[in-house]
C-alpha cells in the first residue's frame, strides 16, 4: 500500500497534511514545550511507554513526561479531548478512538495499535476454578464483567455474545468493573465471568482465582489481528509543538520496535506498572504492537471489521470506514 492511501487513514494521518510543516517555523518552534502528559491504562498494552520511561529515552531526548494514569478507556478520550493530556501509550481504546473521530474528526489521530492475535493473547473469557460454566450458553441468567467506562468493551460483549445466541443485558447482566477490582470481583462472586483483557486473565490464572473457558476471544469472533489498543496524539498539541511530538514518536517507535524484536527482554518493564507480580510477568502474553508506518493492509482491514460492529450496534449513527478517512 502507498503511503498516500495509509496516510489518509484514520490510523496514519500525523507525519503529513501540514502537522510536522511547523517543525521548520524556527519562531514556532521556540515556543514548543519540553513536557508532555502521556495517559495510559495500567494494562500490557503501556509496555511501549514503560520501556521507553526505564530506558530513559525521553530524558535522554531533553523531554519531561508525566505519565498520568487512568482506570477506564473512556477517561483517557475525555482528557484527550478537554486538553488535559497530550497522548497516550497504546493502552488507549481502538473503537472508543474511532467514535471519538466519528463525533468529533480532526482533534485525535491514532499513531500505533496493540493487540492480539491468534498466537497473542489479547483477552479472554474467566471464570472461578469450580465455576460449573463450560460454555457461551452457561452464561444465560449470569454476570459478566466488562471493562469499566467503555462502550468499546460493552460492544464487543454485545456482539460476541449474539454471536452465540445470547443478548446482552437480556440473557447475560454486563457489569462493569474498574481494571483493579475485576479479579477481585470474580474472586468474591461479585460476577460469575470477565470478559477481561490482559493483564487480567494472566493475574486471575497466577493466583489460582480462576481458568479461561474461551481464549483469544475477539480474534476468533471478530478480527484477527484485533488491535483493541491505540497510541493517541492530541492534534493541536502536535501542530503546536511538532518538534516535541516527532520526538516523542519516534521514541515510542523506537520502543515498539525492541519490544516486537525480543519480547521476552521488555516485559520486565511490566514490573511496577501494572498489578503483576514477577512469575504472572513471566508469563504474560506481550501485545503485537504496530506502528502507524508499519500497517498493513490486512491490518486495516481487521481494525475495520472491528468497526463496523459499533455501526451494527447503532453506537454510532452511520458507517465508520477508514476509507472514507482517506479522502
Amino acid at each position: 500500500m502507498n503511503n498516500k492511501t495509509l496516510v489518509g487513514l484514520v490510523i496514519a494521518v500525523l507525519v503529513i497534511g501540514g502537522i510536522w510543516y511547523f517543525a521548520s517555523n524556527k519562531q514556532e518552534a521556540k515556543l514548543e514545550t519540553t513536557k508532555v502528559k502521556i495517559a495510559n491504562l495500567p494494562v500490557v498494552q503501556g509496555l511501549p511507554l514503560y520501556l521507553a520511561i526505564e530506558k530513559g529515552y525521553f530524558k535522554d531526548a531533553g523531554l519531561e513526561v508525566e505519565l498520568v494514569k487512568f482506570e477506564a478507556p473512556n477517561q483517557i478520550i475525555d482528557a484527550l479531548l478537554q486538553g488535559q493530556v497530550d497522548l497516550t501509550s497504546p493502552s488507549g481504546a481502538m473503537g472508543i478512538t474511532g467514535i471519538a473521530d466519528f463525533k468529533n474528526p480532526g482533534k485525535l489521530k491514532i499513531y500505533a495499535a496493540g493487540g492480539g492475535d491468534t498466537v497473542i493473547q489479547n483477552d479472554a473469557i474467566l471464570v472461578k476454578n469450580e465455576s460449573s460454566i463450560k460454555s457461551f450458553q452457561d452464561l444465560k441468567g449470569k454476570k459478566l464483567g466488562i471493562v469499566a467506562g467503555s462502550i468499546q468493551w460493552r460492544t464487543i460483549a454485545r456482539d460476541i455474545l449474539a454471536k452465540n445466541n445470547l443478548e446482552a443485558d437480556k440473557d447475560v447482566t454486563l457489569v462493569e468493573l474498574a481494571l483493579g477490582l475485576q479479579a477481585q470481583a470474580l474472586g468474591s462472586g461479585q460476577v460469575d465471568a470477565l470478559l477481561a483483557i490482559e493483564p487480567i486473565p494472566t493475574i486471575v490464572k497466577s493466583k489460582g482465582i480462576g481458568k479461561e473457558i474461551v481464549d483469544h476471544l475477539t480474534t476468533k469472533f471478530i478480527a484477527d489481528p484485533f488491535y483493541a489498543g491505540a497510541g493517541i496524539v492530541r492534534v493541536d498539541f502536535a501542530k503546536q509543538n511538532p518538534n516535541t511530538t516527532k520526538k516523542v514518536l519516534d521514541i515510542l517507535h523506537r520502543a515498539i520496535n525492541e519490544i516486537n524484536q525480543n519480547s521476552d527482554s521488555a516485559r520486565q518493564y511490566l514490573k511496577g506498572y501494572t498489578a503483576l507480580d514477577d512469575t504472572a510477568i513471566a508469563q504474560v502474553p506481550i501485545s503485537r504492537f504496530k506502528f502507524y508506518s508499519d500497517f498493513t493492509q490486512d491490518d486495516i482491514n481487521a481494525v475495520q471489521k472491528f468497526y463496523d460492529i459499533f455501526s451494527n450496534f447503532k453506537v454510532v449513527d452511520g458507517k465508520m470506514d477508514f476509507q472514507n478517512f482517506s479522502q
